[in-house]
């Protein structure tokens, strides 16, 4: 048993670790990604083309950690985050494709873009569930 603890305090240090750089990577590329995940995609196309044109860069960077974060959720079975973390990066993926030629150093954004399309294809349905507020009107609301 202890060993199994130390094994889970050890994981834990490393997903710590992890989110610590991943939160660096993004301030030193000028992005705040919880402030990325609160924006609509009109919102979103702003942040990576400030001046009317994608920065393939910024693009490419938030794109990625959206994917990421994507299958993490489909992974521990949050469906309806997974999807939509997963929908927006691939609009931005989107985004890179007409500069691909661009991409110097950067991965092609088209793989990407087919990889989460099957993901996005492989998702069960989001659950849905009502709930009565005090004035008894019925709220419908995406179920993970």
């Amino acid at each position: 048993m202890d060993r199994r603890d130390y094994i889970m305090r050890l994981i834990e240090q490393v997903g710590q670790a992890l989110i610590a750089l991943r939160r660096r990577i993004l301030a030193r590329g000028g992005l705040d990604f919880d402030l990325a995940r609160a924006m609509t995609s009109e919102t979103l196309l702003l942040m990576v083309a400030p001046g009317g044109e994608v920065d393939p860069g910024r693009c490419w960077l938030l794109a990625e950690m959206f994917y990421l974060e994507g299958v993490e959720a489909e992974l521990s079975g949050w469906v309806g985050e997974a999807r939509d973390s997963l929908q927006r990066a691939a609009f931005l993926f989107g985004m890179l494709q007409p500069i691909a030629g661009n991409l110097v150093g950067l991965p092609e954004a088209g793989p990407r873009i087919e990889e989460i399309e099957r993901r996005l294809t492989g998702l069960p349905p989001a659950r849905r569930r009502t709930v009565t507020t005090p004035t008894s009107r019925a709220i419908v609301t995406p179920q993970p």
